[in-house]
């Protein structure tokens, strides 16, 4: 391993999630009552750019040469925003490296103590057997701030509640029409239930994530701006 430092000014969850990111729900279809309205002000094109961005990077732990990083506290604050537009992530203080067993052939399972938040992967609440696919279920938590603005479970401002849904596969709430308010949109919220899925055996990889975000930039229709 090598220690670098850069300077990376501009924080990237000030700008998905301008304010608080919490908001009652019946705020929240009020204001949508007539047309979806996000809370930040990306377009369409940058959440997707941004969302692949995010998916390489934690891609490039999953895939590292000499075993598996988990990266542990995936959440927006983990990025910054260099000058020219870019996305570095950062704050590894939780990773895990994860052991290798020469017997199995495979690798081994981790424990990382009690689950604290409302960002964790489901498993994470009972913190043993986690593996590096805890990072994929809250990089699509990320996703869902970039698409609306607001925080996954956006009207439960209480962590253990948000625990005991996540436990009993409750996720948080998708309207609908985000599917059809852009191509790029729609994309994302395709993307949602493969990386919420609640066993994590049945969740797809980061680089299945990155795989399929890339082929939606590519397949985009020509004819759109």
């Amino acid at each position: 391993f090598s220690v670098s430092a850069e300077l990376v000014p501009i924080e990237f969850e000030e700008r998905v999630v301008p304010g608080e990111g919490m908001e009652e729900a019946k705020d929240v279809e009020e204001r949508n009552k007539n047309g979806l309205r996000p809370y930040n002000n990306f377009t369409a094109e940058e959440k997707l750019r941004f969302a692949l961005e995010m998916a390489e990077s934690i891609a490039d732990l999953h895939g590292f040469e000499d075993g598996i990083i988990v990266h542990d506290d995936v959440q927006l604050c983990q990025w910054m925003t260099t000058p020219d537009g870019r996305l570095k992530l950062g704050d590894f203080n939780r990773a895990t490296i994860m052991a290798w067993d020469e017997i199995n052939g495979s690798y081994c399972k981790f424990a990382n103590g009690n689950a604290f938040g409302n960002y964790r992967a489901p498993e994470e609440f009972a913190a043993i057997n986690l593996d590096e696919q805890i990072d994929t279920f809250s990089f699509c938590n990320n996703i869902y701030a970039l698409i609306t603005g607001l925080w996954n479970f956006y009207d439960t401002d209480d962590d253990q509640v948000v625990h005991k849904k996540l436990i009993a596969k409750e996720l948080a709430f998708v309207d609908p029409r985000w599917k059809d308010r852009s191509y790029e949109e729609g994309k994302l919220v395709e993307l949602l239930p493969k990386c919420w899925a609640y066993d994590p055996d049945e969740r797809i990889s980061i680089f299945d994530a990155v795989k399929y975000l890339r082929q939606a930039i590519e397949d985009k229709p020509k004819h759109q701006d």
